[in-house]
């Protein structure tokens, strides 16, 4: 606990650092027009004659009240703006705390919906809200994810995924295109925080002409605007470092942004721990690109390509090693053609090292078990799209697109298991080559403003070979798996899936009015599997099949087809929009195996309904509720059991039935500019019926699992809320989440009920001076309860940590970050401490292109730290070794 006294000297630095003598006093008032109708969401601003700078601003709420803080005994200048009014302006001084109307005269020179451009701090016109960022920033900050973390309402956390308001950004755009997709990740890490001159929150962002007045999209986007001094030149960053023990680095971010062409290269080399791309993700990369029948509700669940491998990777880790090259590239050769399109090739080495205890969840028998593992996992992966769009005039629309993915994944595990009964060396290999192609063509079309048509089509194929090699010293799966070698026990088994998939959907809508529109949509989706697998026994140097044909070779075909009809219709009650829908579709599927063939045939209904009500531009409550259908694919109906892991067999249910369930959420949302206050929460709700669980049996020591309808449904509830309330020098934050889930599993033949609730809650108070050093001082506490009938674990984290950034004499900087983690299992007496520690210091000389840097990374020389989990059967606590001390010296040159 000593070391919390780090954490202490750092917030202390930091205000010992920084004398606030200036008093503060209080400018309020309020904006109208000359008939004394409020003006929401008007500029309000103080200029400090001394300087020129922006010393304090406002938006106007909805009865057109602003507030100000401003110096005592200074001159200021006082600006007001609103679209389609004059600007307004007047010096005063602020002796003390003032009362100030302003009323603002109509501009008949200004055309409706024409932006006037201007400096003020935050503009909102329709759908954008648009931040003058050189009014948030300090003009120290690096990357992209620095701004966005200084401008009201807005939340990055560690994966790079952006929330504004509370609600998740799904795409980012610079000057209006995408930059590798729109990831979020890529973006904040990589673009360069002084060509940053403004951020753009697109609400309700469709990028599709003719959809625009039907739009039913509540999607977020950000595009980001460009300095002009980064326009038609080449700008970005060269970063190099070394460091004792073979540590290095290398990282050039390098940005080209014309009218017609833009092109952006990302490169990373280093053994740090800092990796630009990480294997988690790959698999999250779509290429933008979905089903299309799942925006009606049913979805076929293909398999994830990383089941079963080791995903334990972050900076943390025992060590990484770490390559990349990224290309995005936009090209408009007119205003009626773009192309565009990127490539992201990786290739990482991860080692880690754990030390498990796990608690299997059954009645009886030897439940506990020791698990150490030391996995070296190689990965090599590369993306690739293209895509294209053809835009003749605002009625047309057409775009095509492909997207490839493909990876060669070794995931190499050397394991020992002890239970109180029995020990087992072993060793186990997973490979994957996952391999993809997805292609997407789509038109949309309005005659005029009244009726609109869209046809889209999707196809995918998609090759899976994931093979799992196991080696151990004992026999595995005695009594259930016929082995006729002796010691050591080889078994490997092969597997290969190959999916083929065509989606049609034709869509038409209908403007009734300003306020009603109805809409109709008919598709088909159709799917097809192959599956074969085989597990083979070495023995005297041959590869030997196990078992008979029946029991451990599978040799399967399934198809899906997917026939649905929709209908919307969405209505506007002044400040409340309703989207009702209705969608019938009709599946035909038949699964062939082992001489067999099972067909089935059903026609489901799965309505589904969307409102929102707007208390006014910043603040909403929105509601959605839908009947949804899930159906598994090929790899849960296979016959033929299958080795998953050392101790784990799988067989499949050829009668498995889809799932289907109640799809609940309400999320309410309150940005105020007035008061710098962002409240943001929601809660959802599913029940899933005849939803596939997990029937396990323990034989001895070994599972052997298969997946069923359960009777009785499964649910899940969640909770979470954040408050942020910013002052003039500081901001405080709370946030929470809670998520309850209950369902039942069958384990040796007994139905068994578990429930877990997790409990995440986060208090942080954090200063924003503008010269002086900064410091973030804050607490997270982490509950996490499982629980069977036979079985309770809780497991509970307590994690202050402090932050600082210095900066002193000229041109050096000083950033450090500690937290304290106090892990302990409450029921089975397990706990630990442990810390980070990490500092940097900088120097840059004033309009100097060049930084140099030396940093620290985990200073306290931390060896491990703990993390649960939990399973349908299974409790585990885990103990990971982490990535050591080290140094690095860098330098920086800007381009």
């Amino acid at each position: 606990m000593n070391r919390i006294i780090i954490s202490l000297c750092i917030i202390g630095l930091g205000f010992l650092c920084y004398n606030v003598n200036a008093q503060k006093v209080t400018l309020e008032g309020k904006v109208s027009d000359s008939i004394n109708n409020p003006l929401e969401l008007a500029n309000v601003i103080a200029i400090k004659e001394s300087n020129g700078a922006i010393a304090s601003y406002g938006i106007t709420d909805e009865k057109g009240r602003y507030k100000l803080n401003l110096d005592k005994d200074s001159l200021y200048l006082l600006r007001a703006s609103y679209l389609g009014f004059e600007a307004w302006e007047e010096q005063f001084k602020a002796s003390g705390d003032l009362k100030k109307d302003i009323v603002l005269s109509a501009s008949p020179n200004q055309l409706d919906g024409v932006t006037v451009v201007e400096d003020f701090p935050v503009t909102i016109s329709g759908d954008t809200i648009t931040y003058n960022t050189d009014s948030f920033t300090t003009g120290k900050e690096k990357k992209l994810e620095d701004v966005l973390e200084e401008l009201p309402g807005f939340e990055i956390n560690d994966e790079g995924q952006i929330k504004v308001q509370g609600k998740d950004v799904s795409k980012v755009l610079v000057e209006g295109k995408e930059f590798f997709d729109g990831d979020t990740k890529m973006a904040t890490k990589n673009i360069p925080a002084n060509a940053v001159d403004k951020v753009q929150v697109l609400r309700d962002f469709n990028e599709i002409g003719p959809l625009r007045s039907v739009n039913n999209s509540d999607a977020l986007a950000l595009n980001i605007k460009l300095k002009d001094g980064k326009k038609n030149l080449w700008f970005g960053d060269i970063s190099a470092g070394v460091g004792p023990e073979d540590r290095y680095l290398a990282h050039p971010n390098i940005f080209y942004y014309s009218p017609k062409f833009n092109v952006n290269f990302i490169g990373d080399l280093n053994n740090t721990g800092e990796q630009a791309f990480t294997l988690q993700d790959y698999f999250r990369f779509s290429g933008g690109l979905s089903s299309l029948a799942k925006r009606s509700g049913s979805s076929l669940n293909l398999s994830d390509d990383g089941i079963g491998l080791s995903l334990l990777q972050n900076n943390r880790a025992r060590n990484i090693d770490a390559k990349l090259a990224a290309l995005n590239f936009n090209y408009n050769p007119n205003k009626k053609i773009s192309f565009s399109g990127f490539g992201i090739v990786t290739g990482i080495d991860t080692k880690l090292s754990s030390i498990s205890q796990r608690t299997y969840i059954r009645e009886d028998g030897d439940n506990n078990e020791l698990l150490t593992s030391d996995i070296e996992q190689k990965n090599t992966s590369g993306l690739f799209k293209f895509s294209t769009t053809y835009t003749p005039n605002a009625k047309l629309h057409v775009n095509y697109e492909a997207f490839v993915k493909n990876s060669d994944i070794n995931d190499e595990n050397q394991l020992n298991s002890t239970f109180s009964s029995f020990s087992n060396a072993i060793n186990s290999v997973r490979t994957r080559e996952p391999f993809s192609v997805q292609q997407v063509l789509n038109a949309f079309y309005s005659n005029n403003d009244k009726n609109i048509y869209s046809l889209e089509s999707n196809h995918l194929y998609k090759r899976q070979r994931p093979n799992y090699g196991l080696l151990t010293e004992q026999i595995p799966f005695s009594g259930s798996v016929p082995l006729s070698g002796e010691s050591p026990f080889d078994l490997f088994q092969d597997k290969e899936i190959f999916t083929n998939t065509f989606d049609l959907e034709f869509n038409y809508y209908r403007v009734l009015n300003e306020t009603n529109h109805i809409s109709f949509k008919s598709g088909i989706s159709l799917n097809n599997q192959n599956l074969t697998s085989e597990l083979t026994e070495l023995v005297n140097n041959t590869r030997e099949s196990v078992g008979s044909n029946d029991e451990y070779v599978n040799d399967t075909e399934f198809n899906f087809q997917d026939i649905y009809f929709g209908l919307g219709y969405r209505v506007k009650f002044g400040k409340l929009t309703v989207s009702p829908g209705l969608n019938l579709h009709n599946y035909t599927i038949n699964n062939s195996q082992q001489n067999e063939v099972t067909d089935l045939n059903k026609t489901l209904l799965l309505p589904s309904l969307n409102s929102r009500y707007a208390f006014n531009s910043t603040q909403s409550l929105q509601f959605r509720y839908a009947v949804e259908a899930q159906f598994p694919d090929i790899q849960n109906l296979v016959a033929a059991r299958e080795v998953r892991g050392y101790n784990s067999l799988f067989t499949g249910n050829r009668n498995l039935k889809n799932e289907w369930y109640h799809n609940a959420s309400l999320n309410y949302s309150n940005f105020s500019m007035f008061n710098f206050t962002t409240i943001y929460g929601g809660l959802t709700y599913q029940k899933r019926y005849e939803s596939i669980g997990n029937m396990v049996n323990f034989i001895g020591l070994d599972r052997v699992s298969s997946p069923i309808n359960l009777d009785t449904p499964n649910e899940t509830f969640s909770l979470f809320g954040t408050f942020e309330k910013r002052f003039p020098l500081w901001k405080t934050k709370f946030e929470s989440r809670l998520s309850y889930n209950k369902f039942n599993t069958v384990v040796n033949g007994f139905t068994d009920f578990n429930e877990s609730f997790n409990q995440t809650y986060k208090l942080a108070f954090e200063t924003r001076f503008k010269e002086a050093p900064n410091a973030e001082l804050g607490f997270k506490k982490q509950l996490n309860n499982y629980s069977s009938e036979a079985i309770e674990n809780t497991f509970i984290t307590n994690s202050p940590y402090a932050n600082i950034e210095a900066y002193f004499l000229k041109g050096f900087a000083l950033t450090a970050d500690y937290e304290y983690n106090d892990y302990k299992n409450r029921d089975g007496g397990v706990s630990s401490t442990y810390d980070f520690f990490n500092a940097a210091l900088y120097y840059q000389k004033e309009d100097s292109k060049w930084e140099f840097k030396i940093s620290g990374m985990n200073l306290l020389n931390t060896t491990n730290i703990r993390q649960d989990s939990f399973s349908n059967n299974l409790i585990s606590t885990l103990e990971y070794v982490v990535q050591p001390r080290y140094f690095l010296a860098s330098i920086k040159y800007e381009l």
